[in-house]
């Protein structure tokens, strides 16, 4: 019998998660040489659903302004262009971070102030991040997700943000660099098939 693990229902998805916690942690030393400070948790949560779309809000998730990306997967070129999603991600990263962040990662520094630059700071470093997942999910077995284009908002989506409206859960993941939280994942995927 498999090992309950305290607050989790959906197992598939946790380790989905776990694929992302070694894809983030991966990502975050190669690209920048930065170490996580505790072993992050996976809490699992309830999607709040509106309009076919999910509820997402940065200020939930850290004490300042928050800028955030979402990403969306498929099984296939033909459900993309179907818009049939099997799975969301959405990274958090407070707006005082980012700019260092995308600096770590070596890209151009960028004004803190520049809505557009943060916008777009935040969907790079999602992107980067959603690319090592799915390169993770590959090496478990799993088939080769195809990904959205990255949509970024400041605080909250008014409209929510695509998902697969089939889950019902999502798994919010926080990362502590050098003590302190600095980016928040949630992530809710369908069943992927394997090879």
């Amino acid at each position: 019998m498999p090992q309950e693990i305290p607050g989790i229902q959906n197992r598939e998805l946790y380790e989905y998660s776990q694929i992302l916690i070694a894809a983030v942690k991966k990502m975050l030393h190669l690209k920048g040489g930065l170490v996580l400070s505790t072993e992050p948790d996976i809490t699992e949560e309830k999607i709040v659903e509106f309009g076919r779309r999910m509820r997402v809000d940065g200020l939930s998730k850290f004490s300042e302004k928050t800028v955030f990306s979402n990403i969306v997967f498929y099984l296939s070129k033909t459900e993309m262009d179907n818009k049939q999603a099997i799975g969301s991600l959405v990274f958090y990263i407070p707006i005082s971070y980012i700019a260092k962040l995308l600096w770590i990662f070596d890209y151009p520094r960028i004004d803190e102030d520049d809505e557009t630059a943060v916008l777009d700071g935040c969907g790079t470093v999602a992107n980067l991040l959603a690319g090592w997942f799915v390169k993770g999910l590959c090496g478990f077995g799993y088939i080769h997700l195809e990904m959205s284009h990255f949509e970024s908002f400041i605080n909250t989506a008014v409209n929510g943000v695509e998902f697969s409206s089939d889950q019902t859960v999502k798994h919010r993941i926080d990362f502590c660099i050098k003590g302190q939280k600095k980016l928040v994942a949630e992530l809710t995927m369908g069943y992927i098939p394997r090879y």
